[in-house]
Order: structure tokens, then C-alpha cells, then sequence
């Protein structure tokens, strides 16, 4: 999922970093409802998962018209606990095939993001303005594949809901100042956690007019073995408003008993 690209102080970052993990480590007292941040929190975290590779299947859909790419995403969980490093390299079709988008987020600064143009040769980075733009002509921007840092929005807790044969929690987040906001594309996003794991199953995102003009859904959860409350999401549908358009983002063959070298994860490397 995103997080925001907004600078921070490094000593701030840390701070943020550290109240995080006291915030999770900290049950509620006394029985009581978690806050809208503790489960912001929380659901973040049961997507931090250590080494991990997958084959992918990027599905766009306009009216009838369905275009599909395919290929292999690597995850690698950074040292912190808290950032990731991903890749995403696309094998078919025949026009995206070589290409090569990599994420490094970075908890303390802004994240980084790189795309290799095989037919070029180059790697463009992609700037912070323009992470809201659509991942490879899909309706899932490139923010929308990175993860979010919880103390750049504020969050409110919401009316529970049913959900995918569940309860949830629903929490809206909006982000904390127009900058953040314009990086991001949205107004503000309004998520569905499921009580029992703390996995999101829903994210609607809003315009500056406060009108909703996507919906993600999430499903396919899978149990890590051997870490303990980590998921990953198999399924992510986005859905537009308007439009007549919707992408699928599947994957298939989740391997996490792989260790995986963190020289895969290098800009420079990307044609290679």
C-alpha cells in the first residue's frame, strides 16, 4: 500500500517510528475498542513480512477490453522492521516484457521509485509529485503499492460494518496537510480491517470534492509460516468510479522460505 513522500527531520522519523511499536505492543486497556491509529498500526503491520517472491498477473479492464501482464514481484523486508524494498519485473506481453518498476520506502525521508524502459535501456526515477500516477496504465497509482506511514495522517475511528463474512473496523485517514494530499492523489481514504487478524479488506479513496473516486478490494489473505499475524493479500481489485474501468492484481505461488540477496534490489541492476 502507500505511504505519504513528505520530508521529515530524521530524529522526528524515529520518534514516529518508535511510538509506532509502543502503540502495538500495547493492547488495548481494559478490553476496550483500539483506537482508529492502533488499528491503522496494526494492519500495517501484518503486511511487514520478511523475504518473500510471487508470480503476478496485472488484469486492466476497459468496458470489454482486458489487457493482462505477467511476471514475478520480490519483496524484501529492510533491517528496521519497517521499510520494504520490492520489484516488480514483467515477463509478458511482448511490449511491457523486460520492463522493471522498483520500490525502496524509506520511513526516515521519502520513498524511492524507479521504472526500467527496456526499449530505451534507461531507468527513469519517479519523482514524488508523480507517484499518484497510474502503475503500468492500471488503476492502482504507484503510491497505491507502497506502504503508509500512520503519523502523516489523522485518523477517526468509524461505525464497525460487516465485511467478507466478518466485522470490521472502519477507519477514515486524511491526510495531514495539501502537500501529502497532493502527492497522493486523494483527499482523504476510508479502510475496512477485519477484527479477528487485522487485515484490510476494503479502501475507498476520495477526491478534493470529497466524492469517492476508486475502490480497492482486497482478499486472498495467506497465513506466513513462521511469522506469526503476517498476511499477504493474493487479490487487489481496484475498481473506478467512473469510467467503466477496473484492474486485478494476483498472485500466485507465494514463496516465503526464500532468502533473497539484497543486491536483486538495486537501481543500477534493473536491465541486468
Amino acid at each position: 500500500m502507500i505511504r505519504p513522500l513528505t520530508l521529515r527531520l530524521a530524529g522526528a522519523a524515529l520518534a514516529g517510528v518508535a511510538a509506532a511499536i509502543i502503540s502495538l505492543a500495547a493492547p488495548a486497556q481494559d478490553g476496550a475498542k483500539p483506537s482508529a491509529q492502533q488499528i491503522f498500526e496494526r494492519s500495517s503491520a501484518t503486511e511487514k513480512v520478511a523475504d518473500w517472491q510471487a508470480d503476478s498477473q496485472l488484469g486492466i479492464r476497459q468496458g470489454e477490453r482486458v489487457r493482462n501482464r505477467g511476471g514475478v514481484v520480490y519483496n524484501k523486508l529492510q533491517t528496521d522492521a519497517v521499510d520494504s524494498h520490492r520489484l516488480f519485473r514483467f515477463a509478458t506481453p511482448a511490449d511491457v516484457a523486460g520492463t522493471a518498476v522498483l520500490v525502496h520506502e524509506n520511513a526516515a525521508s521519502q520513498d524511492d521509485l524507479w521504472i526500467y524502459f527496456p526499449s530505451m535501456g534507461k531507468t527513469r526515477r519517479i519523482l514524488a509529485s508523480n507517484k499518484k500516477d497510474s502503475f503500468m496504465g492500471s488503476d492502482f497509482a504507484y503510491a497505491d503499492l507502497m506502504a503508509q506511514d500512520s503519523a502523516d495522517f489523522t485518523h477517526t475511528l468509524l461505525a464497525d460494518e460487516p465485511c467478507a463474512n466478518a466485522t470490521c473496523y472502519v477507519v477514515q485517514s486524511v491526510p495531514r496537510d495539501a502537500k501529502t494530499a497532493a502527492s497522493l492523489g486523494y483527499s482523504k481514504l476510508v479502510a475496512a480491517v477485519r477484527k479477528n487478524d487485522f487485515a484490510a479488506v476494503s479502501v475507498r479513496y476520495f477526491d478534493k470534492s470529497g466524492q469517492e473516486f476508486k475502490r480497492q478490494t482486497i482478499s486472498g489473505h495467506v497465513a506466513v509460516a513462521n511469522q506469526p499475524g503476517k498476511l499477504i493479500a493474493t487479490r487487489r481489485e481496484m475498481v473506478a468510479a467512473k469510467g467503466g474501468r477496473s484492474s486485478v492484481l494476483t498472485l500466485k505461488n507465494v514463496n516465503s522460505n526464500r532468502a533473497l540477496r539484497e543486491d536483486l534490489f538495486i537501481e543500477s541492476r534493473l536491465g541486468q
